[in-house]
């Protein structure tokens, strides 16, 4: 066989090959998206790492974010909380005391309500294997942005029994990493929808940023 030939088909073998890794991760990502939906609501607590070697930054958090439909409350250990109701999200940084208001954006590619369907708008995906996380058997799954923005890279990390999201990193251009681990996640609890609105009377020294 001539250099010609072995070019051609090793050409062949590594289309053939990643065609297969996205068809897996397909099933993956559609399977994960299929029982995203069937919840009614989700709480869940996680910890938070961020880290730029550049800046010299390495940082560790805390939180818990309640979702339901397309709207969500989040709060860090850092006395911030965000809160969006699907119209309105407020920005409150509680150790100032101040709150930031906007109208929600609907394009928000990081809207913690559609992480699992996330590879549906605008991403490539790949399987990268799996792996071993506290014993438990992953699925290690990377999205590639189509269009250029402050992301290069999500992985998403599935139990492979679950189907559920144990962890998240986003890697961003600019050198920032940001690594999600979920340490507690329930389902259908049937969270008020009061939960995400903020009401300003509740905190008579905030002050109002009224950005809409």
């Amino acid at each position: 066989m001539n250099r010609l030939s072995l070019i051609f088909f090793s050409s062949i073998f590594t289309i053939n090959l990643s065609f297969s890794q996205n068809e897996i991760a397909k099933q993956i990502l559609d399977d994960l998206s299929e029982k995203g939906k069937s919840y009614t609501d989700i709480t869940a607590e996680f910890t938070l790492n961020f880290s730029n070697s550049e800046q010299e930054i390495d940082e560790d958090s805390e939180g818990k974010i309640w979702i339901k439909e397309d709207m969500y409350k989040l709060d860090m250990s850092s006395d911030l909380s965000i809160i969006n109701n699907g119209e309105t999200l407020w920005y409150f940084m509680k150790d100032v005391p101040e709150v930031q208001i906007m109208d929600n954006d609907p394009e928000d590619e990081m809207n913690p309500s559609k992480i699992f369907t996330i590879y549906e708008r605008g991403y490539k995906y790949e399987y990268k294997g799996s792996e071993s996380i506290n014993s438990d058997s992953i699925h290690k799954i990377d999205l590639y942005p189509n269009e250029s923005g402050m992301i290069s890279l999500v992985t998403l990390y599935i139990d492979t029994k679950k189907t559920e999201l144990i962890k998240i990193g986003i890697i961003e251009k600019e050198g920032g990493t940001t690594t999600y681990t979920i340490t507690k996640f329930i389902t259908n609890s049937d969270i008020p929808t009061s939960t995400f609105n903020f009401k300003s009377k509740d905190y008579p020294n905030i002050e109002v940023i009224d950005l809409r």
